[in-house]
């Protein structure tokens, strides 16, 4: 049937004749399964291309919104998770196929005259596509594409007299930043597609010079054209492996993305994509300042010997060469699959490395829940302050750091405990176990001069449903706004009326002063007006000594004051919030963020930081 169109288009072009060139080519031995490498190859490289520039409609290469960017395409665009899936196991699967690719040639002895500059080529390629890997790998701006190449990147400086002058370049200067990210997108969008592109159509011109190397023992007169029965291979091959990448795009739900890059993170553990884990676990063997040599050096001379294999037939004899070479394939692709073996192997039994992945893949979920959290978002200022700004990360690791050493914090502590345990501190439940036990450890039990509720238990009167009553008044103290007065806030009825407030004002009044409301006097103690909310925990923190909290204490056995040279504001504030449960919570304990009563999580009042 004819086409009009397409017979236009012929007529100006020429393009049937064109394809003829290449459906007609006649191949000498038949079609073959082993030579659809290199078009399914071209095929994934399609894919590539067109994924590429789909996802540069919406990438920003900058250190501030390159994160969010990707969290756009794989989460918000269109069809953007499978694109970038795509994209994702598409360089891996050109790994594979140029591995195969390379390993069937040398079989073939595709590298010998008149073939050598195609081999040549396929070798260029064969680096070009490492490069694409590498520069493509940090594009996210994420965690696990910034630990990367600063390993990468650290071991080029490493090299002798050239190598920090590279590493200045490749950099951008002498920090991580725009300009790292800036350089490693123009190499990977402009600079390596273009010498691809030429090196690619090098190798396909010099293929149809040179045709397909036939095997090594041919039938006489067994001849066929290129067209129909290597093209329905190639085709069908082709076909297969794109579905392939689909189906692990559909499995995995898209490509990866690792929380945002944070140099100041101490112990993430960095790992390259898993066809250089044999790199990487190489480098191991050669420790410090040789690490250069496993990195530059032995990579560099495998390409020599590979690059030089054409050349050596001048001076070995075919069958030797031949077999040296194979022998040396065989020994590449052994050491590559012992080395990726005991990389594996050694992380699988490193607990250090899996409780450090096992932070990262929090902090990844964490980042990935605040993007998309309507009370959170990624910040204006980047992506880089999402959990820095988080109460939850930021204000627990602040937490963690400066408390630790004597506090109690979901049953772990740094040194010796001698103060009270902060998990789910000034919650009701928090509170209501205090009342029914104050000198446990969870509270006073370990804390030095602070007996004074455990002796007030020892003489109390108020029943169960008085201290429950008691709890719930002391947890709304948390609730008492910043600009309340003691007066103002007696002025409100339900406070006065409140179930808690008599049994309050006659056995905890007895100690703890409210001006206006109870006298105290009996034994010195905190005041507690306002407790466990953000004006107090934070008067708590920066002047523990003060009279109206436990000035009365020796300065031994006070808790020490945090100043604003040992704790900044942001950080005070992030740990605040995270003691209030202040902070958005996934569906499954949304609840307890936004509704804290129900969940028994008000902070509150009556209690002692110390």
């Amino acid at each position: 049937m004819r086409n009009p169109l397409a017979d236009w288009i012929n007529e100006r072009t020429g393009y049937r004749a064109f394809a003829r060139t290449f459906s007609d080519q006649v191949m000498p031995g038949g079609a073959r399964w082993r030579y659809v490498f290199g078009t399914t190859l071209a095929t994934v490289f399609l894919v590539q291309a067109f994924s590429g520039l789909m996802m540069m409609l919406a990438y920003s290469p900058s250190s501030n919104s390159a994160w969010g960017s990707v969290y756009y395409i794989s989460n918000v665009m269109w069809m953007g998770w499978i694109i970038r899936g795509l994209h994702h196991f598409g360089a891996q699967t050109v790994m594979v196929l140029l591995g195969m690719h390379l390993v069937q040639t040398l079989l073939s002895g595709a590298y010998r005259k008149p073939r050598e500059v195609n081999w040549w080529l396929g070798l260029a390629l064969f680096v070009l596509v490492v490069g694409f890997g590498h520069t493509g790998y940090q594009l996210p701006w994420d965690q696990k594409g910034y630990w990367a190449t600063k390993v990468v990147t650290n071991i080029m400086g490493g090299a002798p007299v050239v190598g920090p002058y590279i590493k200045t370049i490749v950099v951008g200067g002498n920090d991580y930043g725009n300009q790292t990210l800036t350089r490693f997108y123009g190499l990977h969008v402009g600079v390596l597609p273009v010498l691809l592109f030429l090196c690619l159509a090098a190798h396909v011109y010099l293929a149809k010079r040179h045709g397909l190397t036939p095997p090594a023992h041919v039938a006489p007169g067994r001849e066929e054209n290129y067209y129909p029965a290597q093209t329905f291979r190639n085709t069908a091959v082709s076909a297969l492996v794109v579905a392939i990448m689909m189906g692990l795009v559909l499995y995995h739900g898209g490509a990866p993305l690792d929380a945002p890059a944070d140099p100041s993170t101490p112990d993430y553990p960095a790992r390259p994509e898993w066809f250089f884990l044999s790199l990487f676990q190489m480098l191991k063997s050669f420790p410090g300042r040789l690490e250069w040599v496993g990195s530059i050096v032995i990579p560099g001379s495998i390409l020599t010997v590979l690059a030089l294999l054409p050349l050596l037939e001048k001076v070995l004899p075919w069958k030797v060469l031949h077999f040296l070479a194979c022998m040396f394939l065989f020994v590449l692709v052994g050491g590559a699959g012992y080395f990726t073996a005991a990389a594996l192997w050694s992380d699988a039994h490193d607990e250090g490395f899996k409780e450090a992945r096992r932070k990262a893949d929090a902090a990844e979920a964490r980042a990935r829940f605040l993007a998309s959290s309507p009370q959170a978002g990624i910040p204006p200022d980047g992506a880089g302050f999402l959990l820095r700004r988080d109460p939850f990360t930021e204000g627990k690791a602040v937490l963690e750091k400066k408390c630790m050493s004597c506090h109690v914090l979901d049953g772990q502590v740094a040194g010796e405990q001698s103060a009270a345990d902060l998990t789910d501190f000034g919650s009701r439940a928090w509170i209501r176990g205090l009342l029914e036990e104050p000198s446990s450890a969870k509270y006073y039990g370990k804390v030095a001069k602070c007996d004074g509720m455990a002796e007030w238990k020892k003489t109390s009167k108020l029943t169960a449903k008085e201290l429950d009553d008691v709890a719930d008044f002391v947890a709304s103290f948390a609730k008492i706004p910043a600009d309340i007065t003691p007066d103002e806030w007696l002025s409100d009825e339900t406070v006065v009326k409140h179930p808690g407030s008599e049994p309050f004002q006659k056995e905890c009044g007895k100690c703890h002063v409210i001006d206006g409301y109870t006298e105290g006097g009996v034994r010195d103690s905190p005041r507690l007006f306002a407790w466990g909310s953000p004006q107090w925990t934070e008067r708590m923190i920066r002047k523990p000594g003060a009279p109206d909290l436990y000035g009365y204490l020796d300065p031994q056995f006070q808790m020490p004051a945090f100043g604003r040279d040992q704790l900044t504001e942001d950080d005070l504030k992030a740990m605040i919030r995270y003691l209030r449960g202040d902070y958005p919570m996934p569906m499954d304990r949304s609840s307890k963020a936004a509704s804290p009563e129900a969940a028994g999580n008000v902070p509150a009042a009556a209690g002692h930081l110390p």
